[in-house]
């Protein structure tokens, strides 16, 4: 698969939505570094849960908000030595933020392989819902253009979300500058983002077909630099506890061990979506999933959301563990030892995900909330940052693949 001729990329990303024009980028590759936030510890699981369900538009069940407590406060601390914002990770890593520049000012962004829209704070929003975040002002920017009648709109199942204007600026991630890069300004947002004031938005690296600009879709930052790169890649080297990084252009193969296997993809979704049809737990054999749902690659989700079938085998194995009725939420004992999760991700490739990287975090002093948990028998998984911080990831924007391998 990887001998296909990269002359294809071209005529990949020819798609119906705009794209901007890169700079000329001398080194051809860049790394960006990217470092964990830690919340309010009790707290993070349920969240991290209700944060997935809203983002795909999936209903909470019945109960699950008593469950839910967004943490309101949260402390950065700037270390002086590189301007990047730095966090010590509590138990469990519950968000990474990479730094990008928007006109040349520097935010703290989610890059999220799950979505396909930049929006960011910004000046236009009143002075209470920007109060912790850095913002984005478009009038201290030489280089910003209003996109003249253009809109756009995230919505949850919720109800709530995020909406305004859009713009172009140019964009700086690692080095690496696109001029007239679609930014999405919002002027309205709810509160669940407000009160996440370790990010200042979100750098989508899904597909630009998933876009939400009215009236034309806009193509993400990867879509319209992937021509200057030395490969039409880049990779999630995430890691627990731990500074990871994404790279453009370039696959370090000093950060994996063995192979890299690709998988490809469903363009169809918008998504980074592959097959997963069966599993194991531990030493036991693997099982199929008879009905198994497609699994996107998920890098702005902490957790894994995978079909019941897979997530009560798992917990099975778990002394004391629950899958509490009213929520769906699974827990589990903070002393037990989980074992290793052992999950397809194509048709031959099984990942394995250590047992101790399958806690996500306290619900309680005695209960933990377990890093695997339902879809709620939704028609998609989501395989988030707990398999990243076990794999390798390469997403081949050339052959419309994703590589996997197990970190070194």
């Amino acid at each position: 698969m990887r001998g296909i001729c990269r002359s294809l990329t071209s005529a990949i990303y020819a798609w119906s939505v705009a794209s901007a024009a890169p700079t000329s980028n001398e080194e051809k590759s860049f790394k960006i570094h990217r470092r964990a936030i830690g919340g309010t510890e009790a707290s993070n699981g349920a969240a991290a849960l209700g944060k997935a369900y809203r983002k795909y538009g999936w209903e909470l069940p019945q109960g699950f908000s008593n469950k839910v407590q967004v943490p309101q406060n949260i402390s950065l601390k700037a270390t002086g030595e590189d301007g990047i914002v730095k966090a010590t990770p509590q138990e469990n890593d519950v968000s990474f933020l990479s730094p990008i520049k928007v006109g040349g000012q520097t935010l703290m962004m989610n890059f999220d392989t799950g979505s396909s829209d930049l929006w960011v704070f910004n000046a236009h929003l009143p002075p209470e819902k920007t109060r912790g975040h850095s913002v984005y002002d478009p009038r201290k920017s030489s280089t910003f253009k209003l996109m003249q009648g253009a809109s756009w709109r995230i919505l949850y199942g919720d109800k709530s979300g995020a909406a305004g204007f859009v713009g172009t600026d140019t964009v700086d991630i690692g080095g690496a500058k696109v001029n007239d890069q679609a930014i999405e300004l919002a002027t309205t947002v709810s509160e669940s983002f407000v009160r996440d004031v370790e990010s200042d938005g979100l750098v989508g690296l899904g597909f630009g077909t998933i876009n939400t600009v009215k009236p034309q879709k806009q193509k993400t930052f990867f879509e319209n630099v992937i021509s200057t790169l030395n490969e039409p890649v880049f990779t999630a080297n995430l890691r627990h506890h731990t500074v990871g990084s994404y790279e453009f252009g370039r696959i370090d193969a000093t950060q994996f061990k063995g192979p890299l296997t690709y998988v490809e993809i469903d363009p169809a979704s918008g998504f980074w979506q592959i097959e997963s049809k069966s599993f194991s737990v531990g030493n036991g054999p693997k099982q199929t999933n008879p009905n198994a749902s497609p699994a996107i690659i998920d890098s702005g989700t902490s957790l894994m959301l995978a079909d019941d079938a897979v997530v009560r085998a798992y917990w099975r194995q778990v002394p004391n563990a629950e899958m509490e009725g009213s929520s769906g939420l699974a827990t589990f004992p903070c002393d037990a030892q989980l074992p290793d999760f052992h999950v397809a991700l194509g048709p031959s490739y099984m990942a394995t995900i250590p047992g101790p990287l399958m806690s996500f975090s306290r619900l309680s002093f005695e209960n933990c909330v377990g890093g695997l948990q339902s879809n709620l028998g939704q028609d998609k998984q989501i395989f988030g940052d707990v398999l990243f911080k076990a794999q390798f990831v390469v997403f081949d924007g050339g052959n419309r693949a994703v590589g996997f391998a197990p970190h070194n």
